[in-house]
């Protein structure tokens, strides 16, 4: 039986000309009409470029039809960590996008508008910045428009403190560790940032908190807010993040005695986020530390 693909990539010729999306996926595609449809509803197809829902809109001749046909995995909802009537704050968990991905599926900001919903309040949940997909912890969302600008000012005029946790490989040359390297998106990989002196200027300073068996637990204090930041400069500094094979560190930890911990994700968590609060007053936020960091420290103590 033949595998199914986990995506499509369709062109239409003059024949298909006013087909609807849901019927041209599914006979050119060879696939079962229910599973175009889930995708199409979903957020997973793109029509010319741009996400589509309506299985009825109209496909011309030569029209592009990209379909991501895999299941976004179950969305676990955030913690609430500040509620008032302007900010909410949440401990992001992995695993989840701050804006919707090319599988559809709900991002961070339906999840929040869920919580919202379920705790009988307005709804709207408003993106501020940005944890990668692998990161968890600290979040603010804005509940009013004129809530996200105060809050976005925060961080573009460089007010907001931040301070991540991140397990890292390999053993730091002193306890108090800064860089300012440039970053530039990597032109051999997709998605991927590098150190670039033509870059945009980026400065974290790091302070060593626990030295353990091949890796350390690092704090990271970014003073600017570039993609990849914290990422890209502690594998700058040869120290990449426990579980971040994009940027050279291990998928697993290993012990002596051969006990090893495959890790999921990058173990880098935004531990504490300091910033003014739309309504004048300092706001101060904190998150546990996940299980799996937790779990990873236990097994690389000495």
């Amino acid at each position: 039986m033949p595998r199914r693909p986990s995506r499509l990539c369709l062109v239409a010729s003059g024949a298909a000309e006013g087909a609807a999306p849901l019927r041209f996926v599914a006979a050119r595609g060879g696939i079962p009409e229910d599973l175009a449809l889930a995708a199409i509803q979903r957020g997973g197809a793109f029509l010319r470029g741009r996400r589509v829902r309506d299985p009825e809109a109209k496909v011309g001749p030569g029209d592009r039809i990209e379909v991501d046909l895999r299941e976004p995995p179950p969305a676990q909802l955030p913690q609430v960590l500040h509620l008032d009537r302007l900010v909410l704050a949440v401990d992001k968990p992995a695993g989840v996008l701050a804006q919707e991905g090319r599988a559809g599926g709900p991002a961070l900001p339906d999840l929040c508008s869920q919580i919202l919903r379920e705790r009988g309040e307005p709804d709207a949940a408003l993106l501020v910045h940005r944890l990668d997909r692998g990161t968890t912890g600290v979040t603010v969302l804005a509940r009013t428009r004129a809530a996200q600008a105060a809050l976005l000012a925060e961080f573009r005029e460089g007010r907001a403190a931040k301070e991540y946790l991140a397990l890292c490989a390999g053993e730091p040359t002193a306890d108090e560790l800064e860089t300012s390297l440039a970053l530039a998106a990597d032109p051999a990989t997709p998605g991927k940032r590098r150190p670039d002196p033509r870059g945009e200027p980026a400065r974290t300073r790091f302070r060593v908190l626990r030295r353990l068996r091949g890796a350390a637990l690092i704090a990271a204090f970014p003073e600017t807010g570039r993609t990849h930041q914290v990422r890209v400069h502690l594998a700058a500094l040869g120290l990449p993040l426990a579980g971040d094979a994009r940027y050279g560190g291990p998928r697993a930890l290993a012990r002596e005695d051969g006990r090893r911990l495959d890790l999921s994700r990058p173990l880098l968590h935004a531990v504490a986020l300091r910033l003014r609060h739309p309504d004048g007053h300092q706001l101060a936020l904190r998150a546990p530390l996940p299980a799996d960091l937790e779990e990873a420290l236990l097994f690389a103590s000495p």
